[in-house]
C-alpha cells in the first residue's frame, strides 16, 4: 500500500513538473518574442 501511494505521488510530481516546464517555456518564448518586437 505504501509503495502504491508513493508511486502515485511520484507520478503526480512528474506530471506537474511537465506542466510547469511547458508553461515556463511558453512564457519565456513569449517574453523573448515581445522583447524582439519592441527592440527591433
Amino acid at each position: 500500500m505504501r509503495d502504491g501511494s508513493s508511486g502515485q505521488v511520484g507520478r503526480l510530481w512528474v506530471s506537474w513538473l511537465l506542466v510547469g516546464a511547458l508553461l515556463g517555456y511558453g512564457v519565456v518564448e513569449t517574453v523573448l518574442t515581445a522583447a524582439r518586437l519592441f527592440t527591433g
